[in-house]
C-alpha cells in the first residue's frame, strides 16, 4: 500500500461526508442464537477512478451498483466498499479528524469495531456476556439512529433485507 498523508485522508474524509455512508450491519446466526455485527463503509460515485484510487489507498472492492434502466439518461455509478469489520479502522481513524457532517457515526462505528475485539476471546464454547450482546446491540440502533433520513421520526424496527424486499417487488409484479 502507499504511503498515505493528511491530504489523502481530508480528500477521502470530504468522499465520505458527501456521497458515502458509515454503517453497521447485524445479521442472525440461528444456531448461535445472537446477532453478529460488522462496521461497513461505502462510498458512491460516477467516476470510477476516484474510486480506485480509495482502494488502492485503503483496500477493499469497486463494485458497479445497479445498472441504469435501459432507454434512460442515466450514467453508471460505482460503490467502494472499505473492508469491513476491524479491517475499516485504518480508513476510520484516518479520516475521522476531517470529517464534518459523519463524526458521530464515524466514533460509532469505532465503538462497534473495539467491542467486536473485546468480544474476539470468546469465539468457540464461551458464549458473550448479556452485557456485551447489550452493548453491541445498543451500539447498532444508535447507528441506525444517526443514519436516519427525513423528516418522519426514527423508529427502532428491524427491516427486512434488500434481498427480501426485491423477491417480494418481483413476485407481486409476476402476479399483476
Amino acid at each position: 500500500m502507499p504511503e498515505i498523508k493528511d491530504t489523502d485522508c481530508a480528500y477521502a474524509a470530504g468522499f465520505v461526508d458527501g456521497e458515502g455512508c458509515i454503517a453497521i450491519g447485524r445479521s442472525f446466526e440461528p444456531r448461535r442464537g445472537r446477532f453478529y455485527y460488522t462496521v461497513q463503509i461505502v462510498v458512491t460515485n460516477r467516476d470510477r477512478a476516484v474510486l480506485e484510487w480509495l482502494r488502492q489507498t485503503w483496500g477493499g472492492w469497486v463494485v458497479p451498483t445497479t445498472k441504469p434502466a435501459p432507454g434512460t439518461n442515466a450514467r453508471q455509478s460505482w460503490n467502494w466498499r472499505c473492508p469491513t469489520g476491524q479491517s475499516g479502522e485504518p480508513f476510520l481513524l484516518g479520516i475521522a479528524d476531517y470529517l464534518r457532517i459523519k463524526m458521530p457515526q464515524c466514533e460509532n462505528a469505532l465503538a462497534m469495531i473495539e467491542l467486536s475485539r473485546r468480544s474476539h476471546r470468546t469465539l468457540g464454547p464461551y458464549p458473550l456476556p448479556k452485557a456485551w450482546l447489550a452493548e453491541q446491540e445498543s451500539v447498532y440502533w444508535k447507528q441506525r439512529e444517526l443514519n436516519h433520513r427525513g423528516s418522519v421520526e426514527f423508529v427502532r424496527k428491524p427491516m427486512h433485507s434488500p434481498r427480501k424486499i426485491n423477491r417480494d417487488r418481483l413476485s407481486q409484479a409476476m402476479l399483476s
